[in-house]
């Protein structure tokens, strides 16, 4: 007969329980009228009535049901009173990030304590060293520290330890041997960010002679492998992924025959990978990928019989696959994407007939697909994807695949070719095929796929318009993706397109699609349907989840909507390329998470609206090659993270403001030419550090030009590109979205619209305009610049000689100005000039030769020089060859004895006529003395007034 539970016991419970709130009432049949060894969750020695476990762990995973039903509050001291108590499980609740209490080490019997995830924080307790007698321990959280791992070595009976996530860096430099002393440890997982820093490669004694799983993953050990592993004979699970180990794999895995895991994923783990691990052959799971093998895939992989899942994803393998790998018959998971694979896909892939996912993209294979492929009738995922195969897919490579879901073969030069009335065995769920030829026609195979989620056939030589049975098919499924950009696919969008309610993405950029856009799908996040023959106003009515909308490069006309404004998920717009009219609306209040915002080429025109300003975020603005006047507003400079400003082709007034160089401290393009600014300048601009385009061509700027121009370290240093925003965000990504960056420049004496690499080019253009003095020295230190454009201005002065510095120059124009003196010979160390223009200046002298001069052999380049003499011009520089340097010398010294000669004897012949006129001309005489005493009079009155003054200082 089963004893009742202990009357202290029940009181213990209760008082529990009072400080506990339980909001799914768990504890509801905790009552003091019920025998306390039939509460939910409470075990009782049958024979004692003593309560020895408390199982109080929350239902389910995190979900947020379980979340919810979370027990919450304190737990109770009374529970001491439990003093046989065997087991204490509390995972997954709430105790609102209170401390583990330190009377849980009071516990003499307790075999079996887990606390994980159950929001404790602080410090654990040394005292649960004093629970001699546990067995597991589960402490799992991110909120908890320790101060040390001492009170841990006193667990001698410990067999399950799992502290993963705890912060164990204050222990990180005896963690290990603190654990050493624990002779029945047989799991042991110190994983997801303990912030451990030391593994040594070595111990002297190894006591964890029982450990059979050991997980080490997400630290930070950076270290070499440690060999003290080896001498774990009983060790079956190995992970020490995503830790930073590095060098080789030693030998020794041999030793560890019972070895059934295997994860070093994520480490920086080199050369070749021991030949030894493809020898275990009690391994089911093999994960090296994400390191730097430079490795083959042996023969010996056929001996691994047992494993059923080989991931080898980025670990720089080369060679072919072995044909021994269709030995391993119990794979179900074959992943080995992302190396240098070469070779065709052997045909025993065909035996592996348990494989649910086979990927070998994104590797250097050729040759066909095999049709033994038919063979895996287990296969879900197929990911043959970005590898050089070629040939022809047909029905005969999916005959007997009735379970594939996921079907990846883009990048690669195939076609698929099948027969018209071809049904699939499938219903596929992920198609990515871009990049392959399936057109002309579209694929009709596709009218039996009921289930796509994610289709993309972009760029695929389709030559037909969507037939009406796909819209239709879209409309009744769950399609959340559709990319069918770049091909030729002509018609109309269909009306059909508000009902696809589960439709997030769609991308039909680039197309000769016509026609209005009709209403659109509620839930839609982006929209690309840039690049087309599409026409009408811009939609009024978006989806309030729309992040990214691109419809540049049609025909659209109107006004922009102000609903436009009202989309605050909105991340990026692109409007550019159209024939938008009106003003830039002035309700720009709400969509603050705007980061890309393209108007340019359109006909807007009025005045940036203030509300601009409040768009924090904002990197990339372009409202180039519009009608926009007015003055930049200064609310623009709470856009302080912007990147890339660009205002030109447009009527803007005033001057350049100040603010910019103050504010904008991100800038990296500033690209206002071609308006009608005014005035100096401003010295701030000096102050964008990071700035690599700056374009002020083409307005009516005067003054000088600022010597701060020289503290553009971005074009200094010519390691340094687009740092922070370009280079990343060139091309911003949302499944099968780009953007992509752009500007127009002239160089070389042409316009050219660059984008992919935006982040490589650096220039400074401030042609046509007023400007005027000299040019700057300090422009000479920007070691970096490919182009600068002083053209048509009014500089004088010499050009400074270091100009020929600037070693990366490709273009330099400094033609319709005021320059004189010599070509700096320095202009020879120019290496990468190609594009050189010092035409209509004052320059004289001869033109320096050599390197890369030479080949700018055009004369234009110096015309409307007069002084200029040799090669390419045809005026000749006088004894311009074979002139020796002393006769030179001695003709110079000749030239000016000659000169003075001639000035002294002109001085005697003028003072002797002079004085034969004064002696035989009375009226000559009697004038010239006259004139000499009254200058005599003059010279002695201002004597003497100047004497007085010193006088009477």
């Amino acid at each position: 007969m089963t004893k009742g539970c202990m009357d202290a016991e029940r009181d213990a419970l209760l008082a529990f329980k009072a400080g506990i709130d339980d909001p799914s009432h768990r504890l509801s049949s905790w009552r003091r009228r019920v025998d306390c060894c039939r509460w939910s969750g409470v075990v009782c020695d049958d024979s004692t009535g003593h309560v020895v476990q408390l199982n109080l762990q929350n239902a389910g995973n995190m979900t947020f049901e379980s979340v919810e039903a979370a027990l919450r509050g304190e737990i109770s001291p009374s529970l001491i009173s439990l003093t046989h108590l065997d087991r204490l499980d509390l995972n997954h609740n709430d105790f609102e990030g209170s401390r583990i209490p330190a009377f849980l080490g009071s516990f003499p019997k307790l075999r079996y304590l887990d606390l994980s995830w159950s929001n404790f924080s602080g410090a654990i307790p040394p005292q649960l060293g004093n629970l001699s007698s546990l067995r597991y321990l589960d402490l799992r959280s991110y909120d908890l520290t320790t101060d040390g791992l001492d009170w841990l070595s006193r667990l001698s009976s410990l067999r399950y330890l799992d502290m993963s996530g705890v912060n164990l860096s204050t222990a990180s430099h005896n963690w290990i041997h603190a654990v050493n002393r624990l002779p029945s440890l047989q799991q042991l997982y110190l994983s997801s960010g303990c912030g451990l820093t030391t593994l040594p490669t070595s111990l002297s004694h190894v006591n964890l002679t029982a450990l059979a799983d050991l997980e080490l993953r997400d630290n930070s050990f950076n270290s070499t492998f440690p060999n003290w592993l080896f001498e774990l004979p009983r060790l079956s699970n190995l992970a020490i992924s995503n830790s930073e180990l590095h060098g080789t794999i030693p030998t020794g895995f041999g030793n560890l025959t019972r070895l059934t895991r295997l994860d070093l994923t994520g480490n920086s783990l080199a050369g070749s990978i021991p030949a030894d691990i493809w020898s275990l052959t009690s391994l089911t799971l093999l994960d090296l990928s994400h390191n730097l093998f430079t490795s083959r895939l042996l023969p010996q992989i056929g001996n691994m019989t047992r494993l059923s899942q080989l991931t080898l994803v980025h670990c720089s393998l080369i060679g072919s696959i072995p044909t021994e790998i269709g030995y391993l018959t119990s794979l179900t998971d074959l992943s080995l994407s992302g190396n240098s694979l070469t070779g065709q896909i052997p045909i025993e892939i065909g035996n592996l007939s348990n494989l649910t996912n086979l990927d070998l993209s994104h590797n250097l294979l050729s040759g066909l697909i095999p049709p033994e492929i038919s063979k895996l009738s287990n296969l879900i995922t197929l990911d043959l994807s970005s590898s050089y195969l070629e040939g022809t897919v047909s029905e005969r490579h999916f005959a007997n695949i009735t379970k594939l879901i996921v079907l990846c073969l883009y990048d690669n030069p195939l076609a698929m070719q099948f027969h018209h009335n071809w049904v699939p065995p499938f219903q596929l769920q992920t198609v990515k095929l871009d990049a392959i030829k399936l057109g002309p026609t579209f694929p009709t195979w596709l009218r039996s796929q009921k289930s796509i989620m994610d289709l993309d056939m972009s760029n695929t030589s389709i030559q037909d318009a969507v037939p009406l049975w796909f819209w239709k098919n879209s409309s009744s499924s769950s399609i959340m993706d559709i990319n069918l950009s770049h091909n030729q696919i002509s018609g109309t969008l269909p009306a059909s397109l508000e009902s696809m309610s589960c439709l997030m993405f769609l991308n039909l950029s680039s197309n000769t699609l016509r026609g209005h856009i009709p209403a659109l799908p509620s839930n839609l996040q982006a929209l690309d349907l840039s690049n087309n023959s599409l026409s009408g106003s811009l939609p009024w009515t978006l989806s309030p989840f729309l992040a990214y909308l691109f419809l540049s490069r049609n025909y659209f006309r109107g006004s922009i909507p102000s609903d436009i404004c009202d989309l605050q998920q909105l991340y990026a717009l692109d409007l550019s390329n159209n024939q938008i009219s009106g003003e830039i609306p002035q309700c720009w209040q709400e969509a603050t998470k705007l980061f890309f915002v393209n108007l340019s080429n359109n006909r807007l025109w009025g005045k940036i609206p203030d509300s601009i300003g409040n768009l924090s975020n904002l990197e990339f603005l372009h409202l180039n090659n519009n009608s926009l006047s007015g003055r930049i507003p200064p609310s623009l400079r709470y856009c302080n993270r912007l990147a890339i400003i660009d205002l030109g082709d447009n009527k803007f007034s005033g001057n350049i403001p100040t603010w910019i160089g103050q504010s904008l401290q991100n800038l990296e393009v500033l690209r206002l030419r071609s308006n009608m600014l005014s005035g100096n300048i401003p010295m701030q601009l000096g102050q964008l550090r990071d700035l690599q385009i700056i374009d002020l061509s083409n307005n009516r700027l005067s003054g000088s030009v600022p010597h701060s121009f020289g503290n553009f370290s971005a074009m200094i240093s010519i390691s340094k590109s687009m740092s922070s925003t370009i280079s990343n965000n060139v091309e911003f990504v949302l499944s099968s979205f780009v953007a992509s960056e752009s500007i127009s420049l002239v160089t070389k004496g042409d316009e050219f619209s660059f984008s992919t690499i935006l982040n490589l080019v650096k220039s400074i253009d401030l042609s046509d305009n007023e400007l005027s003095g000299v040019i700057p020295t300090e422009i000479g230190s920007l070691f970096a610049l490919q182009t600068l454009n002083l053209s048509r201005n009014s500089f004088g002065g010499t050009i400074p000689a270091a100009v020929g510095r600037m070693k990366s120059l490709e273009t330099l124009d400094l033609s319709f100005n005021e320059l004189s003196g010599v070509i700096p010979e320095s202009f020879s160390a120019l290496d990468s000039l190609s594009h050189l223009n010092l035409s209509y200046n004052n320059l004289s002298g001869v033109i320096p030769s050599g390197n890369q001069l030479r080949t700018l052999d055009d004369a234009s380049i110096y015309i409307g020089n007069a002084y200029l003499c040799g090669p390419p011009v045809t005026e000749s520089c006088v004894n311009e060859t074979n002139v020796d340097f002393e006769e030179e010398e001695n003709k110079t010294e000749s030239d000016v004895l000659s000169f003075t000669f001639s000035i002294a004897l002109g001085y005697l012949v003028g003072l002797w006529s002079v004085f034969i006129i004064i002696l035989f001309k009375k009226d000559w005489r009697i004038f010239y003395f006259r004139v000499m005493d009254n200058l005599c009079d003059k010279i002695y009155v201002a004597f003497k007034i100047r004497i007085a003054r010193l006088a009477m200082d």
